[in-house]
């Protein structure tokens, strides 16, 4: 077992991630999250090369399907997100990730 201690939860995000994606592969994340997390996905993550599909965290499970893609390494979201305290529906999303052999991040 391994770990890594960060100063910050956006730091712990960014290592997260990126031991996770690289340059031409894509994510899929709730728009549902912490706005500096949203600008580390957005932008970031886009000029290092990764792509992001946002979704609403109210998406049916279906339409959750249809954003996973073959370079598609992840699941991101906040199960309260930050500020809109809106409760993730955890279970879909990780039952999605999981179909698909990925992990879900949360925080």
């Amino acid at each position: 077992m391994a770990a890594i201690l960060t100063s910050s939860g956006q730091a712990a995000n960014f290592y997260a991630i990126f031991n996770i994606a690289d340059a031409g592969d894509h994510v899929i994340a709730s728009s549902a999250i912490y706005g500096g997390t949203y600008n580390l996905i957005a932008n970031t993550m886009k000029n290092m090369g990764i792509e992001a599909a946002f979704v609403d965290p109210d998406i049916s499970e279906e339409e959750l399907e249809s954003k996973f893609r073959p370079n598609t390494r992840m699941v991101f979201g906040e199960v309260i997100s930050n500020p809109s305290l809106q409760i993730l529906d955890f279970e879909k999303f990780a039952k999605a990730a999981h179909k698909h052999g990925l992990p879900i991040l949360s925080k």
